[in-house]
């Protein structure tokens, strides 16, 4: 139980980016690929500075959120200043850092300082230091976001991902609004990618592969069961306990977990194909707008 709590907090903050991307602002946001991939690698970078211990533990988390927040700021500005569809400009910012990332890297995989382990890092007598340290940086990110959601522009990515025409219509502008939210999404993606990293000892330029797959199947899970109108961070609290105790169920029977990623997109393509024929023969092609 503990491993899958474990297993749970260290993908979570993940979650809740891709939540108020691709869920609340509906915003088909591949750039959390590079997000979860950039953050691990500047917190790499900086924890490996000859800091004071209390200077560092704060200092490599923000970095971590940072690299995540511009690969966003990258790919919002390039739908929101340079035109460009967000999906091409997602795939063109992920193309970029994966380079840079590469650069400052200087190989494929880069273990961690093994003297630091953000993780072990409590003040005080723990027999799980790994699970302690991850609910206190958990509870830190859901106080943070669930505060914004509850915010006038929490809203905001709210009403912009049912009706984005609502802006226009009243002469507003969405530069602002689709900025703040894709950095604030991919600044969670960055920390959950040094965090799964730091739980694995190294950076791989593989790592991000597939999550964008494991944040649908858990964003839709949670939606099936969290019926709500309003911002909630229990749609991908709640998905994202179903998404491991699934995954546990099939390893339970048997099943190959190389296979699991095919699972998962059955999952999505169930889903899809519900909704789409659930829907008026008028209104059938606009999926576009789906939201998971």
């Amino acid at each position: 139980m503990t491993s899958i709590l474990e297993q749970m907090l260290l993908v979570l903050p993940l979650l809740i980016g891709a939540y108020l991307s691709l869920s609340l602002m509906k915003v088909p946001d591949l750039s959390l690929e590079s997000a979860y991939l950039f953050g691990a690698t500047l917190g790499l970078t900086c924890q490996s500075l000859p800091l004071p211990i209390g200077i560092k533990i704060p200092l490599v988390i923000i970095a971590a959120i940072a690299g995540g927040m511009s690969v966003g700021l990258v790919a919002s500005c390039l739908n929101q200043y340079f035109c460009l569809p967000f999906l091409l400009g997602a795939i063109m910012t992920n193309g970029l850092f994966h380079g840079l990332t590469l650069l400052i890297l200087g190989q494929s995989v880069k273990s961690f300082d093994p003297g630091f382990n953000l993780l072990a890092l409590l003040p005080f007598g723990f027999s799980h230091q790994e699970l302690g340290m991850l609910m206190a940086i958990n509870l830190f990110i859901v106080l943070i976001v669930g505060i914004i959601l509850s915010s006038q522009l929490g809203v905001s990515f709210a009403i912009f991902g049912n009706n984005s025409q609502f802006f226009k219509h009243h002469g507003l502008s969405t530069k602002y609004i689709v900025i703040a939210g894709i950095c604030l999404a991919d600044g969670c993606a960055g920390l959950g990618g040094y965090l799964f990293a730091q739980s694995n000892g190294f950076v791989d330029l593989t790592m991000g592969y597939g999550i964008i797959l494991l944040c649908l199947t858990s964003l839709i899970l949670g939606k099936m069961l969290v019926q709500s109108s309003y911002p909630t961070l229990a749609i991908p609290c709640i998905g994202l306990l179903c998404y491991f105790v699934i995954q546990q169920f099939l390893l339970n029977v048997g099943l190959n977990l190389k296979y699991f990623n095919a699972f998962q997109a059955l999952l999505i393509m169930a889903a899809l194909m519900t909704y789409y024929y659930q829907k008026s023969p008028l209104n059938r092609l606009d999926i576009d707008h789906l939201g998971v």
